[in-house]
């Protein structure tokens, strides 16, 4: 593990394992419960720590660990540190957070993310928030995310990135778990109901092509999750899926101009199911408008379909009406 992918207390606990049981024990002494808690868990689960990284992290350690072999941190390496600094009952207790099913590390998990599900979700988070999470990942994603963010908010964190903020270990603490609950789905790794529906507004906010690389991976990962967030997708091409009463219920609070404007460039097939559903007059209207050409930009017709799928998802969550289940059959509108 590199030393620009540990957080403080990982950091902290390199340096204690580094130092030996005799002289850590001493240093141990002087901490907080809470702050024992945090490093014994960052040691047992630290890993492989080479001795370059043991350099970059302890500045007077570099003549000790330049040449010398790799540090590993696990179980028997943390009790041996911790045994006469705390008792065996407190480290049984610290390390029963550190199993297998403790919380994945959050950058790490993060940066196995999709580009674009990485671009959605920091759209919708505070200028600095996105700046400290950027500066958390390699330059070479951090690029490639900034690639997708509106042109202002592109600007604004490569020009915060110069100096990024730095967060004090309680509020760090905060950030990590919201990005578990939120990004990651869950502080064990698994999807809870609040983890699902906040990636599928995640996913739905997406391209239709990065929405299915998303889905992609989280079926190879999470197949029983990704079943659940599918049923909670919804793109403009589901229109012909939903039912004649959905579709009666949307189109009543759908504005004829923006239902023309949606509909332009889709074919006969996709057209009928949704105008079927319209009040005749306001069928007519459209169909109307639909035979003559529009100098519109291609922005307003996505913005129109934008805001048709974003009522349709309101409507569901309100318990109005209910998404199309399951994949689209053959000959269904894709």
């Amino acid at each position: 593990m590199e030393a620009h992918m540990l957080a403080g207390s990982q950091k902290a606990a390199a340096v204690l394992l580094a130092m030996g049981r005799e002289s850590a024990s001493q240093l141990l002494r002087h901490f907080s419960p809470e702050e024992l808690r945090e490093v014994t868990i960052a040691a047992a689960r630290l890993g492989v720590v080479s001795g370059d990284a043991l350099e970059s992290i302890v500045e007077q350690f570099t003549s000790d660990f330049s040449r010398g072999p790799l540090l590993l941190g696990d179980e028997g390496q943390t009790r041996e540190l911790l045994a006469g600094a705390v008792t065996p009952d407190q480290i049984d207790s610290f390390l029963s957070e550190a199993d297998s099913k403790a919380p994945l590390d959050v950058w790490s998990a993060a940066a196995a993310l999709p580009d674009a599900l990485l671009a959605a979700f920091l759209k919708d988070e505070h200028q600095l928030t996105a700046t400290y999470i950027l500066s958390r990942l390699d330059s070479a994603l951090s690029s490639r995310v900034l690639a997708l963010l509106p042109r202002e908010m592109r600007n604004q964190a490569l020009c915060r990135l110069i100096s990024p903020p730095v967060l004090a270990p309680a509020p760090l603490r905060l950030l990590e778990a919201a990005l578990r609950e939120t990004l990651l789905g869950g502080t064990r790794g698994a999807v809870g109901e609040d983890g699902r529906a906040r990636i599928a507004d995640i996913i739905n906010g997406l391209d239709p092509g990065d929405s299915e690389d998303v889905m992609r991976m989280l079926e190879a990962s999470n197949p029983q999750d990704a079943r659940v967030v599918r049923t909670m997708l919804f793109s403009f091409a589901d229109l012909p899926r939903l039912t004649q009463r959905a579709r009666a219920l949307l189109f009543d609070k759908v504005a004829t101009e923006v239902v023309v404007q949606a509909l332009r460039g889709t074919d006969v097939e996709f057209r009928e199911p949704v105008l079927s559903a319209m009040a005749s007059r306001s069928r007519r209207l459209v169909e109307s408008e639909l035979t003559n050409p529009s100098s519109s930009p291609p922005t307003e017709t996505t913005k129109a379909r934008k805001e048709i799928v974003n009522l349709v998802l309101a409507m569901s969550r309100r318990g109005e009406i209910e998404l199309p289940s399951g994949d689209p059959v053959e000959g269904e509108a894709a």
